[in-house]
This record gives structure tokens, sequence and C-alpha cells, in this order.
């Protein structure tokens, strides 16, 4: 167990973390210098995962604003990419 940081949330409103590293699936995800989850899969740094389940058609909020929809329910620990989101319809 590390005490590292290994995923930024930028908004106390934020469902999301942005990997400050690649982490591997099982790793805990640590945000401001609390375990969160474990990643349910690996996740590239850069990308975002889960910090709580997110349910189909949940709103993906980071920078306390929402910027895509879940398309299919997204578990903690998850990576949240284009694979399991749609954008937002106005």
């Amino acid at each position: 167990m590390s005490n590292k940081n290994n995923a930024l949330k930028i908004d106390a409103r934020d469902n999301v973390a942005v990997a400050t590293q690649a982490i591997a699936m099982g790793i805990e995800v640590r945000v401001e210098g609390v375990e969160v989850c474990k990643a349910f899969e690996d996740i590239p740094a850069g990308h975002k995962v889960a910090l709580s389940a997110i349910p189909q058609d949940g709103k993906i909020i980071r920078y306390g604003e929402t910027i895509v929809i879940a398309s299919r329910p997204i578990a903690q620990g998850e990576w949240v990419h284009v694979h399991n989101t749609h954008p937002v319809m106005k």
C-alpha cells in the first residue's frame, strides 16, 4: 500500500478522477491521500476512473460539471471513456 496519489479529482462534486499514472487492475485508486476504490480494470494515465458506481444515463461529472452521460452502468473503479459514455444532448 502506498500513500502516493495516483488520480486527481478537480472538484468536490466530481464522480470521476483522472489517473496521473497508469493504474493496473486491482491497484488502489488514491485521491487526496485517501484510497477511494480498487481499479476495476487497467486505467491508462490521463484517463478517467469512476469514483463511485454510475447508473446508465447517469451524469459523468468533472470540474463540477456534467461532461458526458453513461451509456451503460459503470462500476466504481472502472475506466470511463468513449466505450461507456455518450455526449450530453442539449
